[in-house]
């Protein structure tokens, strides 16, 4: 009997060291859900705080892999939101380490995240790399609902890059169709309804069709105040476009609540990279309303703010180029070594000379284009291209308008490119001919024997030249949008702007700006 009782505490025993060790596992399996969840909910609010607990819950001893690779993926968000996109890029990456835990919904957003970030660095090519690559494994996914929201998320990215390529109508096209399609994927994913109708007035905006945009921006301000759980990144540019509306529209104190109100909402996130675009537009929008006062007390903010950027932005784009290459080279080096074991070294060697003769092409060719750049931006600087082309070109044909008819238009001509009225967007041959009483025929042929040119370049070129003076004299002209320059001076379009200007001075007008900066710049240099 008493062998009997021993052995009955013996098992019960065990059987409450099982119960016990369950319930404690079952606890530490519930916390970690719950601390998951907070980081969840603070990453956009306190991203310092969210940090702290994902860092806690790495250090666990007791963490899965399949817990990690949820945890990096937190982690990397909360560190983009912080503007330190160079930590954020090394944890997206190390999805590699523990890519059989990941489900597929969790691989696809990986790589959304990557996409995101690396256009965000204008590293576009190796963003669109990271697309392409995406889209090959769309045919794997079975499930129908995780189809259509990478089909989704995969669509807005597309129409990204072609808001960044000025390719508008197209972007505004393929948002509209997918939006219809996506109808009930967004009932699931709210946020990424959100994102859209961001991305889309995004569009407007750049087509400069303002109510759209406007209407598309409160819509989205309206939803994320009635969530609790939006992503701030959304409220923000939604604020921001919804500020650039106003600005455009010359409704500059509005503009200025709006700026405000995004700047108030974005700094707690500590974010340089956001606080910097910010305060930057904010400066634009001061100098529109001649709020020196303003204009003064922000602009040491964002100038620090510019620098740090810079450091970090240059950390970033170090970062990705190291990350990518690392990725693309370890795919190439197990294709490689799947299909050319025996070949291994000898296609290594001969990789690597291919490489390195393709580097020295680059480095030469990219020389040359340097070179040149600062060939054509000194040109553009000391020449003048109208008033170079005065002397009168000798033609064959009799000339039949009478000498003192010739001076009155020439005279006329001199009046009218001192006046600036070129940069008006109505002006035409036919509209000038007009103002001068005198008929299209005379007009075109004195600009022709005269400058060299016909009437449509002659007035490009007048554009040209005035918005390079402006430029040059004028400090804010180089804060400014291209899209507002081309505005400015009589350009329907930023891509025609971009493309007449290249075709007049020999490089893009971003590239001058840069090139004016830094000599600007050098001139500072005591």
């Amino acid at each position: 009997m008493k062998y009997y009782n021993e052995k009955c505490k013996y098992f019960l025993c065990i059987i409450f060291f099982v119960l016990f060790s369950n319930a404690m596992y079952s606890q530490s399996l519930l916390n970690k859900q719950y601390l998951s969840n907070d980081i969840e909910h603070l990453l956009n609010s306190k991203p310092d705080q969210a940090l702290k607990i994902a860092q806690h819950l790495l250090s666990k001893t007791n963490i899965t892999n399949n817990e990690k690779a949820k945890i990096n993926f937190l982690i990397s968000k909360t560190y983009k939101v912080k503007g330190d996109y160079s930590s954020a890029l090394n944890f997206l990456y190390e999805e590699k380490n523990y890519d059989s835990y990941l489900s597929q919904e969790e691989k696809i957003n990986i790589e959304i995240e990557k996409i995101k970030l690396l256009r965000e660095l204008s590293l576009h090519d190796q963003a669109k790399m990271t697309l392409q690559s995406l889209e090959e494994n769309f045919s794997s996914i079975s499930n129908e609902v995780l189809k259509s929201y990478f089909k989704s998320a995969i669509t807005l990215e597309k129409a990204k890059f072609l808001l960044n390529e000025g390719q508008i109508d197209k972007g505004i096209s393929l948002l509209n169709n997918q939006i219809t399609e996506s109808k009930n994927i967004f009932k699931k994913y709210q946020d990424l309804q959100l994102c859209y109708s961001i991305a889309l007035a995004q569009l407007y905006l750049e087509k400069k069709d303002f109510n759209q945009a406007q209407n598309l921006f409160k819509e989205v301000i309206t939803a994320t105040d009635k969530q609790t759980e939006t992503p701030i990144f959304v409220k923000i540019d939604a604020l921001l476009g919804l500020a650039n509306v106003f600005f455009l529209k010359q409704e500059h104190f509005k503009a200025a609540t709006i700026y405000k109100e995004a700047l108030i909402v974005s700094q707690s996130l500590n974010n340089v990279f956001l606080e910097e675009k910010i305060i930057g537009q904010q400066n634009v929008n001061y100098l529109a309303l001649n709020d020196t006062s303003n204009y003064q007390l922000t602009n040491i903010t964002s100038i620090e703010n510019q620098l740090k950027a810079e450091i970090l932005e240059q950390e970033a784009i170090n970062t990705a180029y190291n990350l990518v290459a690392e990725k693309y080279n370890d795919h190439f080096l197990e294709q490689k070594e799947y299909y050319y074991r025996i070949l291994y070294i000898a296609l290594s060697i001969f990789l690597a000379i291919i490489l390195v003769c393709v580097f020295y092409w680059w480095k030469v060719n990219q020389t040359k284009i340097h070179l040149n750049e600062i060939i054509k931006y000194i040109e553009i600087t000391r020449s003048n291209f109208i008033g170079q082309v005065y002397e009168k070109k000798q033609d064959a044909k009799k000339n039949i308008i009478l000498k003192e008819t010739e001076e009155l238009i020439l005279n006329k001509l001199k009046r009218f490119e001192n006046s600036k009225r070129f940069n008006n967007k109505d002006i035409s041959l036919s509209v000038l001919a007009g103002q001068f009483d005198t008929n299209t025929k005379y007009l075109s042929e004195i600009i022709n024997s005269h400058y060299n040119m016909n009437f449509n370049t002659y007035i490009n070129k007048l554009r040209i030249n005035y918005i390079v003076e402006k430029l040059k004299t004028d400090p804010n002209f180089m804060n400014y949008k291209i899209s507002y320059l081309a505005d400015n001076c009589g350009f329907s379009s930023h891509s025609s702007f971009a493309t007449i200007f290249k075709s007049i001075t020999g490089i893009s007008p971003v590239k001058f700006i840069e090139l004016l900066n830094k000599e600007n710049e050098n001139n500072l240099v005591p």
